[in-house]
């Protein structure tokens, strides 16, 4: 989500493992397409009264090993959604979010994301804004492959 001041909206998650901050958004529902599982998602998460999806930027598959000493993963598909500026106010409960790991919400400049010293999910995400900022979503999304 990048508003009309050119920030992008982020969400902190806090597991006993892992914190840092990643866009917003979440898995599909059975029989939900990727436009109708990134509104439900964006309207749970942040409240933004209206969901344009945009071209596709990326797909991260993130893979990692268990509790059990076995692989196990993620696929995530990233679309630009432009967005006029709003007040983040989710539809979840404060209980649901802390469920899901969401602690905090905030709007980060380009500047901010590569001053910042906090945990940014993908990596390389401030030059990855930037990109966008600057040339717009790429001809052929790109694909980031990581292994934890």
């Amino acid at each position: 989500m990048i508003d009309p001041k050119d920030r992008v909206l982020l969400v902190r998650l806090e597991f006993d493992d892992w914190t840092g901050w990643v866009l917003p958004g979440g898995g599909k529902e059975p029989g939900e397409d990727d436009a109708t599982a990134l509104r439900r998602e964006l309207v749970e998460e942040t409240g933004v009264p209206q969901v344009f999806k945009g071209p596709m930027l990326w797909v991260r598959r993130m893979t990692r090993r268990n509790g059990f000493g076995e692989w196990d993963g993620q696929e995530e598909t990233v679309y630009l959604v432009p967005c006029h500026e709003f007040e983040v106010d989710p539809t979840m409960t404060d209980a649901e979010l802390a469920e899901e790991g969401l602690v905090e919400h905030r709007w980060w400049s380009v500047e901010e994301l590569a001053a910042t010293g906090a945990v940014l999910r993908p990596a390389g995400l401030p030059d990855l804004v930037r990109e966008i900022l600057e040339h717009g979503a790429p001809e052929h999304p790109h694909l980031f492959e990581d292994h934890t």
